[in-house]
């Protein structure tokens, strides 16, 4: 009988030299480098495709959702009736931040929850842990964003904020640094044993080493004697330990931090942070440069916990936190949700990008790294610079012309898969750090659907749009697209006698291409 495929007998990834992932992304990612309950779970889709949305219920759904077990029993009570009144997505989304809320609060306490539920991924996985063998000797480029608001503009790092006793620690950036979102990138080559990161941590250009984080901790009372004002100074562009130590890295914690999508608004906005204060929970993940590389999220974690708790807002607090150089990360997307500004900033020229648009198969993530985007996607232009000197319409119309792989009868999610290749050239950005006409090879597959990345939305579609996905690539009309189009971007000729001689090796690579 044939064997079934597996990740590493196809050699599906064997000629590429890294893997970028932003977001959600990360944890799809962390389960499939560390874990073998992922891997073969994709594995085994990818045998009986026509169980693939089954076998994702078993083995991605439920485990999630098995966290019911652990709520109080009021909160599975209150589930109960919203489900029975229609609202799944919401009755999904109350048992999971019901666990959340009892067990820490904070969004890598939710990150530490789905990683081990779904591919038991725990705590104790670094980067430099055992990796699955399609894995071994590739970069594994974290993408997640720091935010740097300057010192001169209206916009704060709100660390701390409590409204009586009214007190407060804020942060801000002073120097040459050219973004409020700076993309950075935790890095690794998979499998080596204590090596440092492979690709710089942040851009120089956009957070230079000479650029200072500015704490500032301020105590307010009726009484003038009451009233007081500290601060400290910290490097803002060291990273030395995040380059040197990588291996050290949790991968929840960098998985965390990818994919803190609240990360922004807890951070930059007064009220969400006195919100979030009050009720004693983070939706940031904190970084600290000024410890050692495996306690540098446990640490300044820690430090902002403290000052929170306790109301601590002295002289020795702020202290401890610019000795930490303490700040707070978030989700890649604040930069760039596609990953493909980070691919090509790391050196990538030719990209393998798989893309989510929503429904109508606009690519607005991809349109933000190209000129004069707002004419695709409107105000969203401003909050980030492109790395593309094509504009986003003559990118969004490049997109629209490509092939699309013919749907299954009765596909209720997906609304479109688009594949196709655009050959685009870089412009000079010093937030990227990219020269202007470097050319880019970008392969592209993009599905569109009707369902949501999360929040009130039923997780038990994701098993059926899994299938949906999986039947499109199958079906017999799309053979000759998939054959000629798609499966040429990951393997080559010589690449079918290695598979049927059931041999198939990787080499890591010194550079990106």
């Amino acid at each position: 009988a044939e064997a079934s495929p597996t990740m590493w007998g196809t050699g599906i990834y064997k000629h590429f030299d890294a893997v970028v992932s932003v977001s959600g992304g990360s944890w799809f990612a962390a389960g499939l480098i560390y874990s073998e309950r992922a891997v073969g779970l994709v594995e085994a889709m990818a045998a009986t495709p026509t169980e693939a949305a089954a076998l994702h219920r078993k083995g991605w759904a439920e485990p999630l959702l098995s966290i019911a077990s652990k709520d109080s029993p009021f909160v599975q009570d209150v589930a109960k009736l919203l489900k029975l009144l229609g609202a799944v997505g919401l009755s999904q989304d109350l048992l999971v931040f019901g666990y959340v809320w009892q067990e820490g609060r904070t969004w890598t306490t939710f990150c530490e929850m789905v990683l081990e539920l779904t591919a038991g991924v725990g705590t104790s996985i670094t980067l430099g842990s055992p990796v699955m063998a399609w894995a071994e000797g590739k970069v594994w480029l974290v993408a997640h964003t720091q935010v740097t608001p300057r010192a001169k503009s209206k916009m704060q790092v709100h660390i701390a904020e409590e409204v009586w006793p009214a007190r407060a620690i804020k942060q801000t950036v002073t120097g040459r640094g050219v973004s409020v979102f700076t993309p950075a990138m935790y890095s690794y080559v998979l499998g080596s044993s204590n090596a440092p990161a492979p690709v710089r941590y942040v851009n120089p250009s956009a957070l230079p080493q000479a650029d200072r984080l500015n704490y500032e901790g301020d105590v307010w009372s009726w009484c003038p004697c009451g009233c007081a004002k500290y601060k400290a100074r910290a490097a803002a562009g060291d990273f030395s330990t995040l380059v040197e130590w990588a291996a050290d890295l949790s991968v929840v914690s960098c998985a965390a931090a990818s994919s803190a999508a609240f990360g922004g608004a807890m951070v930059l906005l007064k009220p969400m942070t006195l919100a979030m204060d009050a009720n004693r929970g983070d939706l940031a993940v904190w970084q600290g440069t000024g410890f050692a590389a495996g306690e540098s999220f446990s640490r300044a974690a820690t430090l902002v916990s403290e000052v929170n708790r306790h109301g601590d807002v002295s002289q020795k607090a702020v202290d401890r936190l610019a000795d930490g150089a303490v700040r707070p990360v978030i989700d890649g997307a604040y930069a760039d949700n596609t990953g493909v500004g980070y691919a090509v900033s790391a050196g990538a020229v030719e990209v393998v990008a798989y893309l989510n648009p929503e429904a109508s198969n606009v690519p607005v993530d991809l349109a933000l790294l190209f000129q004069d985007s707002s004419k695709v996607v409107g105000f969203l232009e401003p909050m980030f610079e492109p790395i593309f000197e094509q504009t986003a319409e003559w990118m969004a119309t490049k997109y629209a012309s490509l092939p699309k792989l013919a749907l299954s009868a009765g596909t209720k999610h997906v609304t479109a898969i688009s594949v196709g290749t655009l050959y685009v050239t870089t412009c000079e950005s010093s937030l990227w750090g990219t020269r202007q006409g470097t050319r880019v090879t970008l392969h592209l597959v993009g599905v569109a659907a009707a369902v949501t990345i999360g929040l009130l939305e039923d997780i038990f579609k994701y098993d059926v749009l899994t299938q949906e996905i999986i039947e499109a690539v199958v079906a017999p009309e799309n053979a000759d697209l998939v054959q000629d189009t798609v499966l040429p971007w990951f393997l080559r000729p010589s690449d079918k006698l290695e598979q049927a001689q059931g041999a198939s090796t990787v080499s890591p690579h010194e550079e990106l291409s």
